[in-house]
């Protein structure tokens, strides 16, 4: 794929739950692994994990990222405690050591918050997958774990600017024309389409008017101006009251901007619409 930082997706070596014992706790001491890296992602619990020097607290919800060679130990806290682990080697990102998912500057524990169900729904079927035994069970495995390796990377490289940079000007369009097309009412000005859409104004105001031949000031204006002749179309409310339910508190300015966008007034266009 185009853009993508992703050279070589990893192959599953292991993969099992792991928890505390009655009156012991979950504990592994401090170690590393010369061969593979490892995944582990806390389904119940809390536990302390000092990674490459540095200790999380973590907690459900949090999966913590052992690169290969890193050394890591680890420590459930509380009364009960449940994780699943999967343990891969061939991973291999742009710019980044082998086995490596993220790199050194950047956190080993990983808050994944809405991400959580979807992962553990991954974790859950590629280990159920990898125990089973059944025909094409390691292919399946493994398909699953490339599809959590790129969720991962896309949270752990990507920002929500990259997601949208990504996205082909078409689709920048479409959300800019929808906004105002829901939002004519509101205060719509190029600040507020520039962020919605992440780019420069000036940016945005070329891409727009190539896409639909108009600026987007001069969009809002006409389906404003739409919206006006559905309320003449369809109503007997007094153009004031017209003027506020598109955006306009002069009643004046409405008229004026009406009568320039269509070529004629709201009363003659109210009036010729009923002869």
């Amino acid at each position: 794929m185009q853009g993508s930082i992703l050279i070589r997706m990893p192959e599953m070596l292991s993969g099992a739950f792991m928890k505390d014992q009655p009156d012991e706790p979950f504990y592994f001491p401090m170690h590393q692994h010369e061969s593979n890296a490892e995944l582990l992602l806390i389904l119940e619990g809390e536990g302390e994990f000092r990674v490459d020097g540095k200790l999380y607290r973590a907690k459900t919800g949090n999966m913590l990222v052992y690169n290969r060679g890193v050394w890591h130990e680890e420590r459930s806290t509380g009364d009960k405690f449940m994780a699943i682990y999967v343990g891969y080697t061939g991973l291999q990102l742009k710019g980044l050591p082998f086995d490596f998912l993220c790199g050194t500057e950047q956190p080993a524990m990983l808050e994944l918050n809405e991400h959580f169900l979807p992962i553990k729904q991954l974790f859950l079927e590629m280990i159920s997958e990898w125990e089973s035994f059944k025909p094409e069970s390691a292919v399946i495995a493994n398909a699953l774990l490339g599809v959590m390796v790129g969720r991962l990377v896309r949270l752990v490289h990507y920002s929500k600017e990259d997601e949208f940079r990504r996205r082909p000007v078409k689709e920048a369009i479409h959300l800019a024309k929808r906004f105002m097309e829901e939002n004519y009412l509101a205060d719509v000005n190029l600040s507020v389409l520039s962020r919605l859409t992440h780019m420069n104004a000036y940016h945005f105001i070329h891409v727009f008017k190539k896409e639909t031949g108009v600026s987007p000031i001069q969009y809002l204006i006409r389906y404003r101006m739409e919206v006006a002749k559905q309320y003449l179309e369809t109503t007997s409310l007094p153009m004031v009251e017209i003027a506020e339910k598109i955006g306009y508190k002069s009643e004046t300015y409405f008229q004026n901007l009406f009568k320039k966008t269509t070529g004629v007034s709201p009363g003659k266009y109210r009036a010729a619409f009923y002869q």
